[in-house]
């Protein structure tokens, strides 16, 4: 889809919308998820907020999109340049959009992104859809709406190399059986904090302070916050699953998360040094029924877990006398070929979403569909079945070329 002159056109239509829609409630927009129902969450790091939409007005069901053809391992590029496209929308240059989270509403398939318009502390936040591939402003004036404080969150310090700290005051945001589970740091000498709220929001929340043992670093740390998790059963237990930066993989069990716990968490294995997860989505592997996690990260190769592997691995060996570990250990990772991933979500059983870097052209970057469960698009990649005239043992080239309408 090309920019328009249409979209140019209403910029000045646009810049008060975004306007509007910001001074309603959000300070910032990053970490988003939804509920069992139609209830967007969506994490205000700069106030320390949980913010709550109620979106039922506005869903629309994205049944008839065409997302791809899995038989033949072909995804669809729904925008090309997507930074672009929604900085025409907004009234900006892409170079002054920032794409923090993306998210898709099960039930309708349709999809959801925080934006931020600008740099820095002066950026204003929205959110946008995706509404059967078209890009439309969430108009969160009109939702009906509430909010949460997460309790001390960082002021304006900045960590050693100038990132702000009050950036990390909410990472990640799960819900789960009437519950957010809500991971960050906070202005305290024990930093790292989650946070269980209740929804719809009472006064209620309980907050627990996260230690793990780093294998990296071989020694203990209470700073730094999950980056991103997820919660599954795990041997009929329900638990908690983190990545934290540079890249320790950790079990918690949710019954261990109680109001003002020092919880040590279970370090089950490690990523490797140098890198930063992105995103952790559970997914069932349709080809065995197996259930699964990917992780994926800014400097290695997404990778694919088993969750009974996750329940089964030992505890890393941790405390005095303990040397650093500087490679992937322990719980095993199936590599997945998904490098330039900027944001992950699935959009059903068998296609998953991504914000990417085009593997043509990093300066694009792209919201796409790929099929499960092995993330793959044939169409990245130049392999001998593409040229004429070659083999073709999977019997792909007998489908059609695809035809979206």
């Amino acid at each position: 889809m090309s920019l328009t002159k249409t979209f140019l056109a209403a910029s000045a239509l646009a810049l008060a919308s975004v306007a509007a829609v910001s001074a309603q409630s959000l300070s910032s927009a990053g970490a988003l998820a939804f509920g069992t129902g139609n209830t967007l969450f969506v994490g205000d790091a700069k106030a320390g907020l949980v913010h709550a939409f109620d979106l039922s007005d506005s869903l629309t069901d994205q049944a008839e999109y065409q997302l791809g053809r899995v038989q033949t391992f072909e995804g669809r590029t729904i925008f090309n340049h997507l930074d672009a496209e929604i900085a025409a929308m907004v009234g900006v240059e892409a170079a002054d959009i920032a794409i923090n989270d993306m998210v898709v509403h099960k039930p309708s398939k349709q999809i959801f992104l925080s934006v931020h318009r600008g740099h820095g502390p002066d950026a204003e936040a929205v959110v946008v859809t995706v509404n059967n591939g078209v890009l439309e402003l969430v108009d969160l004036a009109s939702a009906d709406h509430s909010s949460i404080s997460v309790g001390s969150v960082p002021n304006s310090e900045t960590l050693e190399f100038g990132q702000p700290v009050n950036t990390l005051a909410i990472t990640d945001i799960d819900y789960y059986n009437g519950e957010l589970f809500v991971v960050g740091v906070s202005n305290e000498e024990f930093s790292s904090k989650l946070r269980r709220i209740p929804f719809p929001f009472t006064n209620e929340i309980s907050t627990s302070s996260i230690e793990i043992w780093h294998a990296v670093h071989a020694q203990y740390e209470t700073r730094a916050p999950f980056i991103s998790q997820t919660i599954a059963e795990l041997d009929e237990e329900p638990t908690l699953i983190a990545i934290y930066a540079c890249t320790p993989i950790v079990r918690i069990p949710l019954a261990e998360l109680t109001d003002g716990a020092e919880v040590r968490g279970t370090m089950i294995g490690e990523m490797g040094f140098g890198n930063t997860p992105i995103d952790i989505v559970p997914y069932v592997n349709t080809w065995d029924g197996s259930s699964n996690v990917v992780v994926t990260n800014t400097n290695r190769s997404a990778a694919s877990l088993l969750l009974n592997a996750i329940a089964a691995a030992d505890e890393m060996p941790h405390g005095e006398g303990v040397q650093n570990v500087f490679s992937v250990a322990r719980v095993d990772q199936i590599p997945l070929p998904m490098s330039g991933t900027l944001h992950l979500d699935t959009l059903d059983d068998i296609y998953a979403l991504v914000v990417r870097r085009s593997p043509d052209d990093v300066r694009n970057i792209q919201l796409h569909t790929v099929a499960m469960p092995f993330f793959f698009d044939r169409a990245d990649h130049i392999v001998e079945m593409n040229f004429e005239g070659s083999g073709d043992p999977f019997g792909y080239k007998a489908a059609p070329p695809l035809d979206y309408k």
